[in-house]
């Protein structure tokens, strides 16, 4: 029988829930915080940098289409910024 540790961690890498590097920063924090609100935040290198940029971009527009609120500035900045570091295809 497996340990509950043993279990979750199972489940976790085969659902991707890994965790996301460098996550003691802030912009790995709102990144998880906020584009974990509605899905899983996707690992940074799973997408290219433009990639990401026309993802935040269909985000934004999906957000307007519900009438949610967008990011704050500073908190798309931070975002912004940890995914073009951590992103795939160097």
């Amino acid at each position: 029988m497996l340990t509950r540790a043993l279990a979750v961690t199972v489940a976790c890498a085969a659902l991707g829930c890994t965790s996301l590097p460098d996550s003691d920063t802030t912009g790995a924090q709102v990144y998880a915080r906020r584009c974990g609100e509605c899905h899983r935040a996707y690992q940074p290198g799973s997408l290219t940098w433009p990639m990401w940029q026309y993802q935040l971009g269909r985000m934004q527009t999906l957000f307007v289409q519900l009438r949610k609120p967008w990011l704050s500035s500073d908190e798309e900045g931070f975002v912004r910024q940890y995914l073009e570091q951590h992103a795939g295809g160097r």
